[in-house]
This record gives C-alpha cells, structure tokens and sequence, in this order.
C-alpha cells in the first residue's frame, strides 16, 4: 500500500507544479486581455491546486501508521478531501455566475490578441497529456482521489477550448459575447461540483464507495449458488473495504473460499458468516479472528 501511496504523492506533486505555471499564463492572458471567461478559466486552475494540495496532504496522512483508534487508517479522509474541494468549487462557480451576469448587464470590451491566443491554446495538450498521464498511473494505483483529477484534468480541456472561442468571437461580435460563455462554463463547474458533493457524501454517510465491491461478492455467490441473507460493508478509502456477508450454504468450507476469491478479485476484507434458515449464526468463513464473537442477528 505504501507504494501506492508514494506513487500518488509524485503524480499529484506533478500536477501542481503543471497547474501553477497553467494558471499563471491562463490568468495573465485573462487580465491583459479583459477576457471574463479567460479569468474563470484560469480560477478553475487555481481550484485545481487547491484540490491536488489537499488530496496530497490526504495521501501524506495515509503513510502514518495505523493505530487503535484508526484501526483501518486514515483512507476516509479521501473523501472528505473530495467534499472539501467541490464545496470551494461550488462557491467559486456560483462567484463567477454572478459577475457574468453584471457584465452582461454592463458590458466590457475584450482586447484580442494572437500571442494570447496562442499562450492559451498551447494549454491545451499540455492539460491533455496531465491527463493521459494520470489515466495510465491510475488503472495500476486504483485511487479514487487520482481518478477525480484525471477527470477534472479532461473536462479542464472543455472549459479551455470554450474560453478560447470565447476570446475569438467576443472580440468580433460584442461584448456580451463574454459574458455569456461565462455563464456557461459557471454552470458547468457547478452541476459538476454539486455531483461530486453528493457522491462524497454518500461516501461518508452512506458508503455507497464500495459497490463495486458489492457486485464481485454477488457475483462470486450465484457462482457457487450461495444465498446473501446480508451484506455490511463498510468503505474506509484508498481501497480498504471490510465487512461481514452473511450466507446460507451447505458447503463448511464455502465461507473460506468465498471470502478468498473476493479478497484476490477486489482486495476486500469480507467474512462471509453462514447462518442457519432461521438466521442463528454458525460459523465465520475468515482466517482471521476479527469477527469471532459476533452474535448479530440476520434481517433478509
């Protein structure tokens, strides 16, 4: 786990020193310009290193070792770090929206240029590749929080193609013409934000970050025609899952090599506990003694 979490920390470290010098150019062009949306753009970018700052502090967090009261370590704060970021994003869409509808009102002039022009198109394979760059890292580190920026990364390269045509057409046609790509790319960032508001949410409360998890112990189930009484599972970040499956077999040993099959197929920490028809527990399928003296009652 180590390992991956060292191998998280380089490329997020990576991705901020490529957004600073992204949003200092994004930002110059915008002021020297007058280009409302240019601006957005650049604040996006700087959004984006908020985020890569505090998803690394979360992945600095996992390298301090467990203890009795973070038994399962601090992988949970991945979510809290995701709720913190689109909450600020959020609130910055909503900032933007507001003064794109004052410019509409009272309209400015955009100062078009082709070095600007240029400085901001060369933004794009640049982001294009940060991106690239995380979508291969990723299918080997598995992380929620790198898979977030590698997304945030690719709908980057939307909000900047829609401020460059922004900055060319607004300059020919009027100036409202700014505005209301402001208004469109404000919108954008806050559905997008707002989504990932609830799904860290949910994450938190609820738990819903473990279902894939949950499809791998059905399906491993109905292959050995295994009845799921009950499922608890319980989501702790960065690929910790642990939880109980309570079953109904006649196999002594299906408890064991369920719960194998599920740990090699999606690395879970599962007990599968056999339970008789009228739900009394029998036994544990885990090597471990971590749920030895439960005596939970099952609910279908």
């Amino acid at each position: 786990m180590k390992d991956r979490v060292k191998k998280s920390i380089i490329l997020i470290a990576v991705g901020i020193v490529i957004n600073v010098a992204l949003a200092i150019i994004k930002m110059y062009v915008g002021l020297s310009s007058n280009s409302l949306c240019i601006m957005l753009d650049a604040t996006n970018s700087f959004l984006d290193i908020i985020t890569c700052i505090v998803t690394l502090a979360f992945f600095i967090a996992l390298l301090v070792p467990r203890s009795d009261k973070a038994p399962y370590g601090y992988g949970r704060g991945e979510y809290l770090a995701g709720f913190i970021v689109s909450v600020v994003a959020v609130v910055v869409g909503g900032l933007f929206f507001i003064r794109s509808l004052n410019r509409m009102a009272m309209p400015e002039p955009v100062w078009f240029s082709w070095e600007n022009c240029v400085l901001i198109i060369s933004t794009l394979p640049v982001k294009l590749g940060v991106g690239l760059l995380y979508y291969f890292a990723n299918r080997k580190i598995k992380s929620s929080a790198i898979k977030a920026i590698m997304l945030d990364s690719f709908l980057d390269i939307g909000v900047t193609t829609t401020s460059v045509v922004s900055f060319a057409v607004s300059s020919r046609v009027n100036y409202a013409v700014d505005a209301i790509f402001g208004i469109v790319v404000s919108v954008f960032i806050i559905v997008v934000a707002i989504k990932m508001v609830v799904d860290n949410v949910k994450a938190i409360v609820v738990g819903d970050g473990a279902q894939d998890e949950r499809k791998v112990i059905a399906s491993a189930c109905e292959e050995h025609g295994v009845t799921v009484k009950k499922v608890v599972l319980h989501d702790y970040g960065f690929g910790t899952k642990v939880g109980d499956v309570f079953i109904s077999c006649d196999g002594e040993d299906l408890p064991v090599v369920l719960h194998d099959e599920v740990a090699e197929a999606c690395g879970a920490d599962v007990t599968f506990i056999r339970v008789t028809d009228n739900d009394e527990q029998v036994e544990n399928g885990t090597n471990d003694e971590r749920t030895a003296d439960k005596t939970d009652t099952v609910q279908d």
